[in-house]
């Protein structure tokens, strides 16, 4: 019953973020590559992870906010001695918000959060989740440096989470507390 309930609620969020978006906003193509790694909390052991996302659609809610679509492919890994690695596969809605201040230009803040995600094991190291769903949550800030024309470079630092969001009895969150991100534009 619970396992009914979190499909038709993940297919109702994509189905509303998709037709909410979908008459004001534009394509894009920004293409994201990561690397990340550091301790997971409150366990001895060391999380690592390499990302491939690709961001396909922008709204300009204004100036200072950007919703954008995108999807993405990671590989975690552990220094666990058992299920040392699992690979996940996200949709996921993004707010970009950028600064005011003019000698911030280019800086932004960004949150990748309730992004449905497929994970290919239930288990990294001492980490448990109850079914192979889970959210990907994101948060960090970065850099974009205008090239030309609708051609950018972008830098990022963030922290990386999955977890069910207590949708499912077993919920160990696995997290990634640096994550270094290089992407483009085009």
């Amino acid at each position: 019953m619970i396992k009914t309930h979190a499909r038709i609620y993940v297919l109702t969020l994509i189905v509303t973020l998709l037709s909410s978006v979908a008459q004001a906003g534009e394509r894009i193509d920004e293409i994201y590559a990561s690397w990340g790694t550091g301790p997971q909390h409150k366990r001895h052991q060391h999380n690592s992870q390499v990302a491939l996302d690709y961001n396909f659609y922008r709204f300009n809610r204004s100036t200072r906010q950007t919703f954008s679509l995108g999807m993405g492919y990671t590989r975690l890994w552990t220094n666990a001695a058992t299920d040392t690695s699992i690979k996940a596969f996200s949709f996921y809605p993004q707010l970009t918000l950028w600064p005011v201040r003019e000698s911030l230009r280019g800086s932004y803040f960004f949150v990748r959060a309730l992004g449905p995600t497929y994970i290919s094991d239930n288990r990294l190291g001492a980490r448990q989740q109850a079914e192979h769903f889970a959210f990907q949550a994101q948060v960090g800030v970065g850099y974009r440096k205008e090239l030309e024309t609708e051609k950018a470079l972008m830098l990022q630092v963030s922290f990386k989470h999955f977890s069910n969001a207590n949708l499912f009895s077993d919920n160990d969150g696995i997290d990634i507390p640096f994550v270094l991100t290089f992407g483009y534009s085009y």
